[in-house]
């Protein structure tokens, strides 16, 4: 047999209820709406003020890339390869591409082979992204035995 609750008892639950599901959406929407940008590095004395930079690795190099202008239009992207072993990394043979997909629009930018600018640091000058959303740049490492791939996700607000 069931017991009855009464009128005020029932209100009290579902009050309850009610912010209980308040809470678990407010949660829910900051979790989707709070831009992932991989992880993040502090800013040094060399990289734009607004810059975003992420870090990333292989068996081989810390691989640094940092998106200068992290906004719809063009912005300019450095890759910098950082050696594990402490050893040279880098080098005529070492060829570094930089692409862009947006996979939820359906978007990408062609890869764009890297300037080698100095001390195992790449540049790209202008890498088009098109419109806002969580575009995955893509930095490939060929040479000196590497075929490495890296997937680097940022969220481009406007």
């Amino acid at each position: 047999m069931s017991r009855h609750m009464s009128p005020s008892g029932r209100r009290s639950l579902v009050a309850a209820v009610v912010l209980s599901a308040i809470l678990l959406t407010v949660l829910s929407v900051h979790a989707l709406w709070a831009p992932w940008s991989g992880t993040s590095q502090p800013a040094s004395a060399d990289t734009p003020q607004g810059a975003a930079t992420l870090t990333g690795g292989t068996a081989h190099d810390v691989v640094i890339l940092t998106v200068s202008t992290p906004v719809t239009g063009t912005t300019a992207v450095d890759v910098r390869l950082v050696p594990r072993d402490g050893a040279a990394t880098g080098g005529s043979s070492t060829v570094v591409t930089v692409s862009a997909v947006l996979p939820t629009a359906g978007h990408a930018v062609p890869g764009f082979t890297t300037a080698p600018v100095a001390d195992n640091r790449y540049h790209v000058a202008g890498l088009p992204l098109m419109m806002p959303g969580r575009w995955e740049f893509v930095v490939a490492i060929e040479g000196d035995g590497r075929h490495n791939r890296l997937v680097f996700p940022l969220t481009i607000p406007r």
